[in-house]
Order: C-alpha cells, then structure tokens, then sequence
C-alpha cells in the first residue's frame, strides 16, 4: 500500500528510538524478599557503560537483577535490603564514574505488588506507555498484518523488534496528543478519506487487506490526524522553515522518549526490546 503507510514520522524519528534500549542482568536474590530502587544515571552513553555499572554492583551481596535505559538514563535495581540498601547502591554506580541518584524506593511488599499488578495486567496487555496500554491484541494484529496475515513464528525476533518500534513510536506520539487535548471531529476524518479514495483506486480493497476493515482503517486515520495535530499546533507552532522544523521536531521526540515510562508487561518482548550491549569509543578508550 505504497502512499497509504500512515506512519508519517518514521523516517524522520527512526534514529531517536534505536537508543532505548533496556539492558538487563540476570537476578540472584530471591525476588519474594526483593526491594526496587531505581536511580538517575548520568553519564552512560552505550552498552560498554551499562556493563561497567553491572560489573561494579556485581561487587555488592543482595544486588539481584539490573536494568539501565539509555534513552532515559535510568537504571532500576533489585535487590535484598538486608544485604544492601539503596543509598550504598547508588554510591557504587557512582564510583564507577557514573553518577547516580535515587529517584524511587519500593520495599519488599511495595515491590510485590506491584510485580502481582504487572502479572496481572500483562494477562491482557504487552504494555504501557505513559498512561497508554497497549493491547496484546492489538500488538498481535500487527504481527499478523505484517507477516502477510500469517501468524508469525514466536521466535521471530526481527518482526517483533520491528513491530515493537513502530507502535511504541505511535503510542508516544498519541500519548503526547492526550496530554495536549487534541480533537478530531468525524467530518475531518471523512474529509481526509475523501482525499484518499479520490488518490488511490481500488481504496476499500487496499484497506480491507491491510487493516482488516474500513472501520480499523478509519480508527487509525483519526489517530494520524490527532498525532499531526498536535505535532503543528503544539510543536512546531507556526515554525515554517523545513530545517527548523525538523531539528524542532527531534528535540521534542527525545524530550518525549526521556519524560514518558514504557514499562513493558511480556516476557518474550521485554527481552526481544534489549540491545545488544556493543562497546564504544567513550568507554573503550
């Protein structure tokens, strides 16, 4: 459906959403007593910085699993508050050259409850972002869609990392709609459709193979038109120079990607989403 693809900022954003990577550490503590301290990180740029951050708590008894983002510079750590405690955890990620300050504690109960709502939640959806879940139907009709209809091999990775990139990219962009109140009217709609059809011949049945339904395609129509919305009424904001709106466009996405929580409920997609944790010049040097 050349013409038709509705991710309109794709291209432009691709790059920014390649560093969200999530780096992981396996857990050794028993997760039943487990506390959760997550902490600001300053100063990692790659998968090298994240290894020297594990390889310095792994000095530490009670530290279990450890998670760092590099586009939000955040880590979260769990861990045994009788062997450790969070402040001694943060000064360890800074003496590794990596400043760190506490953000948000969970002690043990708090911790299991929020795993208990996460299982619970994660029966129904893959996950949230910002105040967005993402249905795990939802996620599931993209796999098939992409894969020609087909249901896709659970293993495999490629489609699903590509998947998860798209939508997550999608769903911040209506997240940061929502925040901003944006409104489409039915007519807008009907008049971008009218556009549509008088462009491509043989619409319906573009529609109906790529999206199912002409109801699905013009929920996600709507959804286009509430992302462009509130991208030139509230981003560029009257800003008409194509290289200033471009630059202005990226600062805000990173903004966007650093300000919005994705926590992510299934297994297989949490770890599908981490990177692969390759060095660079800033650590290696």
């Amino acid at each position: 459906m050349k013409g038709l693809k509705l991710y309109i900022l794709v291209g432009v954003l691709a790059c920014a959403l390649a560093a969200g990577a999530w780096f992981i550490a396996p857990s050794g503590i028993n997760l039943a007593n487990a506390a959760l301290a997550e902490y600001q990180i300053e100063k990692i740029t790659c998968g090298s910085c994240v290894s020297n951050i594990k390889t310095a708590l792994a000095s530490l008894d009670g530290v279990g699993s450890v998670e760092v983002n590099l586009t939000s510079n955040r880590g979260r750590v769990t861990y045994d508050p009788v062997e450790v405690d969070s402040q001694l955890i943060a000064k360890t990620i800074s003496d590794a050259g990596y400043p760190a300050s506490l953000r948000l504690e969970l002690d043990p109960q708090e911790y299991a409850a929020l795993q208990q709502e996460q299982a619970q939640l994660g029966q129904e959806y893959m996950a949230k972002i910002g105040e967005r879940l993402l249905a795990r139907a939802d996620f599931e009709q993209e796999l098939r869609q992409r894969s020609g209809g087909a249901t896709p091999a659970a293993q495999n990775d490629q489609l699903w990392q590509s998947v998860w990139k798209d939508v997550l990219q999608r769903e911040l962009l209506l997240s940061a709609a929502e925040q901003n109140q944006v409104i489409i009217q039915p007519g807008e709609v009907d008049a971008r459709l009218d556009e549509l059809r008088q462009g491509h011949q043989g619409l319906e049945q573009l529609v109906i193979k790529r999206y199912g339904s002409m109801d699905d395609f013009r929920a996600r129509l709507r959804e286009d038109l509430i992302i462009n919305r509130n991208i030139e009424d509230n981003v560029y904001a009257g800003i008409t120079d194509p290289r200033e709106r471009q630059g202005k466009l990226q600062n805000w996405y990173a903004e966007l990607q650093n300000s919005t929580e994705v926590i992510i409920y299934d297994s297989q997609l949490k770890a599908i989403s981490q990177g692969s944790g390759g060095g660079c010049a800033c650590c290696n040097s």
